[in-house]
């Protein structure tokens, strides 16, 4: 599918929404195009992604011996989507990525909504509940890479998940059964994730003076069935070499606990997590365990505070409050630091374990517009050291 078929579609799909009701239609700019009925029962957004980043590395003699590291520069993401509600209880979202240089789906899901005791069912391809920050999107994650933790959290698999939430959408429940399709959109096997996820935010103080505390705990039980596992990290870098690599035979299945804390105090934030990766192997009757975590520290200079998403749980977007180009408007700046922690342990492996500390800046242009600069430090465990400095351009509609 190109993107000059895919951009009439849309529209397509706008006209043929509004053929179910003979509402007035609003058509408005609200940092994406946005079409609404009078009666709020039907919705319809388009908008997408553009993610241009470039990096150049640096390797020592040690690591030189092992792996070929080139600085290089890519479109990270070229998405476009389309959201929307039907009839007030059904919703929908249908996301594709065109960075690869061909259609690739992501977030295709339809959910039903407001069902009594159960909340929601969502049923498609989408991310499975496991990760504060694989769960907040790449648009507002706060750095260019996700951390170490990423080699350990599942991103979109086919499947379908009920979620609810109480108390003002303070805590949230989530749970699914989900095929480990790997964002394909297709999988034959006998395989199978259960995911959970359980967030709480037992300390919010809205207002010019924001405060909040974020609790969440995960679990995933994925049945592999006698399969091969390979697990890979990259120094929290997408164009740097694969410095972690194992190799797993014959394995039963994999069980994954993980904790968050987010704090937020004004324009200071403080975000971490923790994974533990336990893999049962059908000849071995000892676990292969492995872990990651991390720790960032986050500071607004212009006044702005971190956006928590009570809907999903994790980090939106963070509006400036005046913009670069306005009177007066240099837009938000935010400064970085995030120490990242990786042991992967396997019995044929490129380094079992990884260490990354990393600078960073985040210049919010607008609420669209946004530029970022990493530096990483990398130490692979016994094998040596590498720096990385990374931009990202990116635009989000």
């Amino acid at each position: 599918m190109r993107i000059k078929i895919f951009l009439p579609l849309l529209i397509l799909m706008a006209t043929s929404l509004y053929s179910q009701t003979e509402e007035p239609l609003t058509i408005k700019w609200d940092n994406a195009l946005k079409f609404e009925s009078a009666d709020k029962q039907f919705q319809f957004k388009m908008g997408g992604r553009i993610q241009y980043d470039v990096m150049f590395i640096h390797q020592d003699d040690s690591l030189n011996q092992h792996f070929e590291a080139n600085n290089g520069t890519e479109f990270r993401r070229i998405r476009l989507y389309t959201s929307g509600k039907f009839f007030n209880n059904i919703e929908y979202k249908f996301q594709v990525d065109f960075a690869n240089g061909k259609a690739a789906p992501k977030d295709i899901y339809i959910r039903f909504t407001k069902i009594p005791g159960i909340g929601n069912f969502q049923v498609g391809n989408f991310k499975e509940p496991l990760g504060f920050e694989m769960l907040t999107s790449s648009n507002n994650i706060n750095y260019i890479g996700r951390s170490l933790t990423n080699a350990f959290t599942p991103e979109r698999s086919l499947g379908f998940m009920v979620f609810n939430q109480w108390a003002n959408k303070r805590i949230s429940a989530y749970a699914g059964y989900f095929f480990n399709s790997r964002g394909i959109g297709k999988y034959l096997g006998n395989g199978y994730h259960l995911t959970g996820r359980i967030s709480a935010l037992p300390y919010l103080k809205d207002g010019n003076n924001y405060q909040m505390v974020h609790l969440g705990l995960s679990y995933s039980y994925q049945f592999q069935g006698d399969d091969k596992l390979i697990y890979y990290s990259t120094p929290e870098a997408h164009l740097a070499p694969k410095y972690l690599a194992a190799d797993f035979e014959n394995v039963d299945n994999i069980d994954k606990l993980g904790t968050e804390l987010v704090v937020v105090y004004h324009g200071f934030s403080f975000q971490s997590e923790y994974i533990l990766n336990s893999i049962i192997i059908k000849t071995d009757p000892n676990l292969e365990k492995s872990y990651a975590w991390y720790g960032s520290f986050s500071w607004i200079l212009t006044g702005e505070h971190k956006e928590y998403s009570q809907g999903s749980a994790c980090f939106g977007h963070i509006t400036p409050r005046k913009n670069y180009g306005q009177k007066g408007g240099f837009g938000a700046l935010e400064l970085l630091l995030r120490y990242s922690e990786i042991a992967l342990f396997a019995r044929e492996f490129h380094g079992g374990e990884m260490h990354d500390m990393t600078l960073g800046a985040n210049w919010y242009i607008n609420p669209v517009a946004r530029i970022s600069a990493n530096y990483i430090s990398s130490e692979v465990v016994g094998l040596g050291q590498a720096g990385i400095f990374e931009m990202r351009f990116q635009l989000v509609f």
